[in-house]
């Protein structure tokens, strides 16, 4: 039977026939060395048209999109139903948006938080990990994570009978250690930050000749990510003209260009959607990078220059990524975009939070309501302009991190007689939130009125 797919090297253009190679040369080109490739599909314009038109072909979630997915048979799918997950329009920021800044737009949110199995858009990897690892007979697999991605592919890699070995940085969740461990995975804690953690996990894996997990340019792990994309088409109809989410690495903003590349010959999707990344203020190597950068209007070679932090203060173990080492392709990719990187507060993020679950009675995590305040941040840099479709990832809920939960309680005094009790208006909490919002976040600023206008 005719492989679907190849993969191409990105450095010197070699084929590669699938993932077997790919795995027996050690997750690199047999031709160069090179650890970077794109998967290539053999399917037909009007095969890949059909996919938005057809109902599902019996498959589940994401793997509708089957045709596009880098496994062959069937049979070797694992999945939880990820990925069919809604794009809500979101009215109460395009509200505000046009009354704060005079700026109309439409807001979407990509709730990944409503994923089956772990409820974070990891889940996405780790569907297409396991399956392509399934299919190629691989029986034990690495990894190092902040915390996601590893419960994630924990969740898929158990189902699929793949032992694997997590290895998390000394600040990761104890919950989500618990949640690898639950699975009756090996997790082990790496007695440093992410960037030691990933050290270990590559000499563990050299030393029992196991692949390891590809990190940010994991081919697996974009076209996972690039499902996003397909979505955007099924469910809209348009493209979006900004894209926004917390960032670590960047794999979903790299997926998304690919997947742009991909279905232009077809005639589908749109122009890049411009990227606005939104990095803690505790562990935001990439934005101060950018800001540097852009300081000195992008001289030569500007995209190799970048601090490293190590040991990273950030309580978002998910994004404590401190060695920024996909910068020099992201930044360049995120300006080709006209977009933006930039930090939120992260001493803002249950404020954030409180107001989507007040709102639109959703519960986001932590990382997902940095990315939330990259809206509030572009509103308050001019970075929206009318006319825009902005849609933000929506990465994770509360369950990948249920103490984030308690910092959005506010707990009031205790009472022991029913006269103590008293009542109150919903709407003047509401009005408390918003407020308090423009106080912290905002801090009295409005858009240049050029960003209006265009």
């Amino acid at each position: 039977m005719r492989k679907k797919f190849v993969l191409r090297c990105v450095l010197c253009g070699a084929e590669i026939d699938g993932f077997g190679p790919w795995f027996e040369a050690g997750q690199r080109c047999p031709e160069c060395g090179s650890d970077r490739a794109d998967v290539v599909y053999r399917t037909t314009p009007a095969k890949v048209r059909d996919l938005f038109r057809r109902p599902a072909n019996g498959l589940p979630g994401m793997w509708r999109y089957f045709d596009v997915l880098p496994v062959n048979d069937r049979k070797n799918i694992v999945t939880a139903g990820e990925g069919l997950v809604p794009i809500d329009r979101w009215e109460f920021l395009e509200e505000y948006a046009r009354r704060r800044f005079q700026i109309r737009c439409q807001v979407f949110a990509h709730r990944q938080d409503d994923n089956y199995a772990t409820g974070t858009f990891k889940d996405l990897s780790g569907s297409i990990v396991s399956s392509v690892l399934k299919e190629n007979g691989i029986q034990n697999f690495v990894a190092s994570s902040t915390g996601n991605t590893a419960v994630a592919y924990a969740r898929y890699l158990t189902a699929a009978g793949i032992s694997f070995y997590a290895f998390i940085p000394k600040n990761a969740s104890l919950t989500q250690a618990a949640e690898i461990g639950c699975f009756g995975q090996n997790v082990f804690r790496v007695k440093g930050d992410y960037t030691l953690t990933k050290e270990i996990a590559m000499a563990f894996a050299r030393k029992h000749k196991m692949p390891l997990a590809g990190g940010n340019f994991d081919p697996m792990r974009i076209e996972a990510k690039k499902t996003m994309m397909l979505e955007w088409i099924r469910l809209l109809g348009k493209f979006p003209t900004v894209y926004i989410q917390a960032l670590s690495g960047g794999t979903g903003p790299m997926a998304i260009a690919k997947g742009c590349r991909d279905l232009a010959p077809v005639g589908l999707g749109g122009r890049m959607p411009r990227f606005i990344l939104s990095q803690s203020s505790r562990c935001a190597p990439m934005a101060a990078a950018w800001a540097e950068a852009k300081k000195k209007k992008y001289p030569e070679g500007w995209e190799k220059t970048y601090p490293i932090y190590h040991n990273p203060r950030t309580g978002i173990a998910t994004l404590a990524a401190g060695f920024p080492k996909t910068y020099p392709v992201l930044a360049p990719l995120v300006r080709e975009s006209g977009g933006e990187i930039l930090s939120f507060d992260e001493d803002a993020t249950p404020l954030i939070a409180r107001l989507v679950a007040f709102e639109r009675s959703v519960r986001i995590g932590p990382a997902a309501a940095i990315g939330l305040g990259g809206f509030f941040e572009a509103l308050k840099r001019g970075l929206l302009r009318n006319g825009d479709r902005v849609l933000i990832n929506i990465g994770e809920g509360i369950r990948r991190a249920p103490e984030f939960l308690i910092t959005m309680f506010q707990e009031k005094a205790e009472v022991a007689t029913v006269d103590a009790c008293r009542l109150f208006d919903r709407r003047g909490h509401r009005a408390d939130i918003w407020n308090e919002l423009e106080k912290r976040v905002m801090n009295g600023k409005t858009a240049p009125a050029s960003r209006r206008g265009r």
